[in-house]
């Protein structure tokens, strides 16, 4: 058997013993229990998705508040009621608007200054790309002074040859 035959076979050797025990671990996952999630850690996860209504830039975990204070008391109960995080942003973003999120939606125009860096990023490579294509043709079309040299000595003669004629 040849060498370049048997790696094949390892490999797919190795590939189903792998998946035979990820299939095992979910056959036996039934077991292991999800742990609830921590109602404070929850708490401090969606304040930090949040802006502080009173200080400009500062997320809602960082401030202490009276305000701030009262938004997580409202977050942990909407928590404890069984809400989802999601939930719980689109209840503060309906009732204060978009500018609430400390990172604002990825949609509308807001969409357009999430792409304007990658656009810019485009427009800048191609501009490199076509300004290097064209200074590297000019330096194709000059003649190099040897090329010139060897044309002019050409000439030369062949004037030379005419002129011996007549």
């Amino acid at each position: 058997m040849k060498v370049g035959v048997r790696l094949p076979r390892l490999l797919a050797a190795v590939l189903i013993v792998c998946l035979a025990a990820l299939m095992a671990g979910f056959a036996g996952g039934g077991s292991v229990q999800a742990q609830a999630p921590d109602p404070d850690s929850l708490v401090h996860d969606i304040a930090k998705k949040l802006n502080c209504p009173t200080c400009a830039g500062i997320s809602l975990a960082d401030c202490q508040t009276d305000t701030c204070m009262q938004w997580k008391q409202e977050i942990r109960t909407q928590v404890v009621e069984g809400k989802s995080q999601q939930q719980v942003i689109d209840y503060f973003v309906a009732r204060f608007g978009p500018t609430v999120l400390q990172e604002p939606p990825k949609q509308g125009v807001v969409l357009v200054l999430w792409l304007l860096p990658v656009i810019l990023l485009i427009a800048v490579v191609a501009s490199v790309i076509i300004v290097l294509r064209r200074s590297t043709r000019r330096k194709a079309d000059v003649v190099s002074p040897a090329a010139a040299s060897k044309e002019s000595d050409d000439y030369i003669s062949t004037l030379e040859e005419q002129v011996g004629k007549s």
